[in-house]
């Protein structure tokens, strides 16, 4: 199975990629969180930004690859003085060309710190795509989640409708008090706000999932997932081994190569530069010619340098010690994320295997019993409102356990130990991203 560190390869040669547009099919069914996750990472504008950085960086590097410049320069000697020296007729005219060698690896480590820079910015944009892949995934679940309990809600009113319908042929027979009838008419109008308001709370999380490639009138009207397959989590030892695929991890450890870059910058500025002139004399006197070779170096480099080294070795050391909190603190929050999902993933089996089958059978024979006159309408209105208490439950749990699936996933850079959403509604994960172009 591809893991995470895989994603983050293909989000970087994406954004690497020219942009290119990309839109949702019209009338092409329920959205996929594959489609989703492709119009995110083609149309995001969070991850525009990041192309004038590269280019910037570039800049920088090209600029740190360049040897230093040749410099010209024209001198005139023993001119407006006194005697045979006034005028210019005694003038002496030096012309000369120069240099700088540069030593102890100076180009060598600014090339480096330019690297480490751009590998720095290459990590983040990283993880703010993974960041956004796993927002998008949430947003889905969200989407998920509305949509089943839209149709919950919906089948609600309907069976509302139906217990009016039996109502009003038992009140017409005198078998059943008015009053009941009256109640049963409230609960259709309750259970059509209810309705109601799923269906404004579906639209709203669409455009919520929308705006995530910048369509804010979105075209889809449904997803396609099993909000109810959920996978089963890897063991703990084995998340807390896939831990170091953690981007921000990764991001962290990007810190300490560029503080390192910096100190060896640092190290090699301290060696001093050789100088170096090359030119030839007129000597007007004589009307000869001569050669002029000159050669200097600047003295106490290695001192001017020492602040600039202890700076580095101090950022080196503070980023080191960042990166080793982070890990600790990252594993304390996966020991909880593990726990956190299998407790949800056990609600969920034992709300969709055990709790609501029972319920719905004894549902259905209070609503058998009240189909022949043996239960009262507050009976069967009873065990209608249970069964869907439990099944507004089950969405939510099974909601939240996807969530903690998908905070799993990006913790440890990886995918849990099955597929979770496919074009053919499976459950819902990042595994589905290994497909993207």
């Amino acid at each position: 199975m591809n893991t995470f560190r895989k994603v983050m390869a293909l989000s970087a040669l994406t954004f690497c990629a020219t942009p290119c547009a990309f839109a949702l099919p019209m009338d092409a069914g329920p959205l996929t969180l594959e489609a989703a996750l492709k119009a995110t990472l083609a149309q995001n504008p969070q991850l525009d930004g990041y192309e004038f950085r590269v280019q910037a960086l570039a800049g920088e590097r090209q600029t740190a690859a360049l040897k230093p410049q040749f410099r010209t320069s024209a001198q005139l000697e023993n001119i407006a003085g006194t005697n045979e020296y006034s005028g210019v007729d005694s003038g002496e005219l030096t012309l000369s060309l120069s240099s700088v060698i540069e030593l102890g690896g100076q180009r060598k480590a600014r090339l480096g710190l330019v690297t480490a820079r751009q590998q720095q910015l290459d990590t983040a944009q990283r993880v703010l795509t993974l960041d956004l892949l796993a927002q998008v995934t949430r947003q889905f679940i969200a989407v998920a989640a509305a949509q089943e309990q839209l149709r919950l809600l919906q089948q609600t009113r309907e069976l509302a409708q139906q217990t009016v319908q039996t109502l009003n042929r038992q009140v017409q027979a005198g078998r059943t008090p008015e009053a009941e009838l009256l109640r049963a008419k409230a609960a259709i109008a309750r259970a059509t706000i209810d309705a109601q308001k799923a269906e404004q709370l579906l639209k709203s999380e669409r455009v919520k999932l929308s705006i995530f490639w910048a369509d804010a009138t979105p075209d889809f009207t449904q997803v396609r997932a099993d909000l109810f397959v959920i996978p089963e989590p890897a063991p703990l030892p084995d998340l807390l081994a896939r831990l170091e695929n953690n981007p921000d991890l990764m991001l962290l450890e990007d810190e300490v190569e560029l503080s390192a870059a910096e100190l060896r910058h640092a190290q090699a500025e301290r060696t001093p530069n050789l100088e170096w002139n090359v030119g030839i004399r007129r000597l007007q006197v004589t009307e000869d010619s001569a050669l002029v070779v000159g050669i200097s170096m600047p003295l106490g480099s290695g001192g001017r340098a020492t602040g600039a080294m202890a700076t580095a070795a101090a950022n080196q050391a503070g980023a080191e010690l960042q990166r080793d909190q982070a890990h600790l603190r990252l594993e304390a929050h996966l020991v909880n994320l593990h726990e956190a999902y299998r407790q949800a993933l056990s609600e969920v089996n034992t709300l969709r295997d055990d709790v609501v089958p029972q319920l719905r059978q004894a549902m259905q024979a209070t609503a058998n019993a009240f189909q022949q006159g043996r239960y009262s309408y507050l009976e069967l209105d009873l065990a209608q409102r249970q069964l869907l208490t439990e099944q507004l439950s089950l969405i939510a749990a099974a909601a939240r356990a996807h969530a903690l699936g998908t905070d799993l996933e990006r913790l440890t850079g990886a995918s849990l130990s099955t597929p979770a959403l496919s074009n053919q509604a499976a459950p819902i994960s990042h595994s589905q991203v290994k497909s993207l172009p």
